[in-house]
């Protein structure tokens, strides 16, 4: 029954945007890895060292094991291994600028391939491969996942809109209290585990309003410009493919550069992903030493060249 008067909730009218065409949607990326892994049931799975470690979440509650692969210089795999029957690969477009590895990739493994785009909003299925994203990496919304399939194969269809999240970070950035909400930032981050719900309403409508081609626009021409003034201090070589739209700058110097000296000028850097390092595994320097000094610089569509202009101007001080 409808209920009559009482306070008011939020007036968000939903809006017609609209960038991913699935009728897949879950909490989480890894509640869409969840969903994927008990959809296909494979009995390995394997996964690039250089990944953040909540996945293994997923892989626990789907009692599906997996294996470590090692990435070359240009984050793709140094070596694919000769899958067995139910055997998968995983793969991150990292940044959102491996699109043609990706491509390369699906063609090779077809629907054998998940692709993690929890790091490339932008990235759409193409009907070959399992592609999942997460939209609270990208935007201010507390939750939510699109998943595409293969051609053919469908997955758990869920009803339930998800309603445990917490908004009180999005409200005190919103009002400007940036290191006040951080707290609550990590207190959400526990509710988007992997539980196979599908994504909140809040987040649905919020998503429905958004001007997705200004955003890519923006994020590219803030990469495309950090590179420009960059690319000679620049340890990697990632260029911008056509059309991909990225989520960071990944800037690798030539020494390391304490991020507490950054985040006294409001400059907020994360790292990606410090259980790289504390994992019980031989190898895989190049992927330990990505965790240890990679920079990855924001380019999103709250700022433009003049904010990519000072953090260029600070840096090269630190070099």
């Amino acid at each position: 029954m409808k209920p009559i008067g009482g306070y008011f909730e939020l007036e968000l009218k939903k809006g017609n945007a609209c960038f991913h065409q699935t009728p897949y949607t879950f909490k989480s990326g890894r509640s869409s890895l969840y969903a994927i892994l008990s959809t296909t049931k494979p009995s390995c799975v394997y996964i690039p060292f250089y990944i953040c470690g909540v996945v293994f979440e997923s892989f626990a509650m789907a009692g599906v094991p997996y294996k470590f692969y090692s990435l070359d210089e240009n984050l793709e795999p140094a070596h694919l291994p000769v899958l067995e029957q139910d055997e998968y690969v995983l793969y991150v477009d990292y940044f959102g600028v491996k699109t043609a590895c990706v491509e390369h990739l699906s063609e090779r493994l077809g629907p054998r391939l998940l692709v993690d785009c929890t790091l490339s909003f932008f990235t759409v299925g193409n009907g070959k491969s399992w592609f999942f994203n997460s939209c609270r990496k990208f935007f201010g919304v507390p939750d939510g996942s699109f998943l595409y399939t293969p051609d053919g194969i469908e997955t758990m269809v869920l009803q339930t809109p998800n309603e445990q999240y917490t908004c009180n970070h999005l409200v005190k950035r919103f009002n400007g209290h940036v290191r006040e909400g951080y707290v609550s930032f990590l207190e959400n981050e526990v509710w988007c585990d992997g539980q196979a719900v599908a994504m909140s309403r809040l987040s649905e409508h919020l998503l429905s309003l958004i001007d997705y081609s200004e955003v890519a626009e923006k994020r590219r021409s803030n990469f495309l410009h950090l590179d420009s003034l960059l690319a000679g201090y620049n340890q990697l070589s990632l260029s911008l493919p056509d059309r991909a739209v990225p989520m960071y700058y990944p800037f690798l110097p030539d020494r390391p550069i304490d991020k507490t000296l950054l985040f006294r000028e409001n400059i907020f850097i994360p790292t990606f992903w410090k259980d790289v390092l504390e994992r019980d595994s031989a190898g895989y320097d190049f992927e330990k030493m990505l965790t240890r000094n990679l920079l990855l610089l924001p380019v999103d569509h709250r700022y433009d060249c003049d904010d990519m202009n000072r953090m260029v101007d600070i840096l090269k001080q630190l070099l």
